[in-house]
């Protein structure tokens, strides 16, 4: 395993012999021994644990196991703490979802404070096969069956050809202690459903799997290249950006050998129903189809893309905390209630699309407005601050309808992206003894 991961460097990731590097670590196998590879490598690093404060006292232990690591290492050892319960009742999403979130934010955030060059993540080829399964299972195109990326951003992932089996005998003969996960034995969580009843039957049913999937992915990868390649010259000859719409030549489309394909290619981010789309090409002038605020026209001889107003420009002073604010197709509900137990109101009625915060250092009035380049906040579970033009991103909300998202300001502070992640300013507290509510429905 040593000499076949020293190999495995030395040809895709030379750079981790010189780049400030950091290393996400639960505390489990798989992030203690890539700690462990990298020592014996001679490759200096850092640690990132974070707690998440899930599974009690074994949390705590996690956390202790990964800074006696660090003293062992010799090495810095950075620690993230987060009531993730709390966070996904708030963003009312799962939460493996919600620590995921926390996680990968907290990545960021450390390696922009730290000047790190990488962060070293240790999932690995049953990772792959797990995340080949789910999205087979969604229905994914050819970009959800390539599985992870060996290289995200500042992520890098440099164990992913390389089997738990692998892992485990290496483990084995370093004698390396590691915290075990208990949660990691339940079957409720789907990844770990597969990974004990259903990745097992695979390889009895298909003994040669362990030892081919990685080519499979790697033609899956290398075939998404060229389909890109290939989209990439349709759009230069058969799509026009004019103003603030694109348009796709029927006929050049049709005269390809997969009008489908090329046109699930072109409209994949915009979340539209494909057949839907499809039988545009032969419908009457005029009709249209709708998705997350976008519009696909069918205009004579081309289909064209465009979005959906909402409001214009706008400076929207609001002065009054109990009251409703319309604009366009966007209402604000903001209610000043008080409470006797700020926390237990706030778990009970959180939603997406609310946020609560503490009127007691507000600075009136507040501000709704559109967003604009360079504008910044403060997510809630962050200490930094993230680019709202980043979290857009992130929160893979289309290109064409990025423009119509709103902001709420309270003196220079933005308090939420409105609809998709709050601040930490204002933060509710176990003192805090009135609330304003705010509702949005867009």
């Amino acid at each position: 395993m040593l000499e076949a991961f020293q190999t495995h460097i030395n040809k895709e990731f030379p750079e981790l012999f010189t780049a400030s590097i950091a290393i996400a670590i639960s505390g489990g196998k798989d992030s203690t021994v890539l700690a462990h590879l990298l020592g014996h490598c001679k490759i200096k690093f850092d640690l990132i644990h974070c707690n998440f404060n899930l599974r009690g006292i074994e949390s705590d232990d996690d956390q202790r196991f990964v800074e006696k690591l660090a003293q062992d290492f010799d090495c810095n050892v950075h620690i993230k703490s987060f009531q993730t319960e709390a966070y996904a009742l708030e963003k009312s999403i799962s939460i493996q979802m919600a620590a995921r979130e926390l996680r990968y934010d907290a990545f960021d955030q450390i390696a922009v404070e730290n000047n790190y060059d990488t962060i070293l993540t240790a999932h690995h080829l049953e990772d792959q096969l797990e995340t080949f399964l789910i999205n087979l299972g969604r229905g994914a195109g050819l970009h959800g069956l390539t599985g992870i990326r060996t290289r995200n951003g500042k992520i890098s992932r440099p164990l992913l050809p390389f089997t738990r089996e692998q892992l485990d005998d290496f483990a084995l003969k370093n004698n390396i202690q590691w915290r075990e996960d208990s949660s990691n034995s339940s079957t409720k969580y789907q990844r770990n459903k597969l990974r004990h009843d259903v990745i097992p039957l695979l390889y009895n049913a298909l003994p040669h799997l362990k030892n081919n999937f990685s080519k499979t992915l790697d033609y899956l990868s290398n075939s998404e290249s060229l389909i890109d390649v290939e989209v990439a010259r349709f759009r230069e000859s058969g799509t026009k950006t004019i103003q603030q719409t694109i348009e796709i030549d029927i006929a050049q489309l049709k005269a390809t050998t997969k009008p489908k394909m090329y046109l699930y290619e072109l409209l994949k981010e915009y979340n539209f129903n494909i057949i839907d789309a499809l039988s545009l090409l032969d419908a009457e002038n005029g009709k249209y189809i709708l998705s997350d605020q976008v519009k696909l026209t069918k205009d004579r001889q081309v289909l064209v893309l465009s979005k959906m107003k909402i409001v214009e420009d706008f400076y929207l002073e609001i002065h009054d905390l109990n009251s409703t604010v319309e604009v366009g197709n966007a209402v604000l509900v903001l209610k000043k209630i008080e409470v006797n137990n700020a926390l237990e109101y706030v778990s009970a009625n959180g939603s997406a699309n609310k946020i609560f915060i503490d009127p007691e250092e507000l600075k009136r009035p507040l501000l709704l407005r559109k967003w604009k380049q360079g504008d910044r906040m403060q997510p809630y579970g962050m200490k930094g601050s993230k680019l709202i033009s980043d979290m857009l991103t992130d929160s893979k909300i289309p290109s064409l309808i990025r423009e119509k998202t709103l902001v709420l300001t309270s003196g220079k502070d933005i308090i939420w992206l409105v609809g998709i992640r709050a601040s930490k300013h204002y933060k509710i507290t176990k003192t805090t003894k009135t609330i304003i509510e705010i509702t949005t429905e867009l």
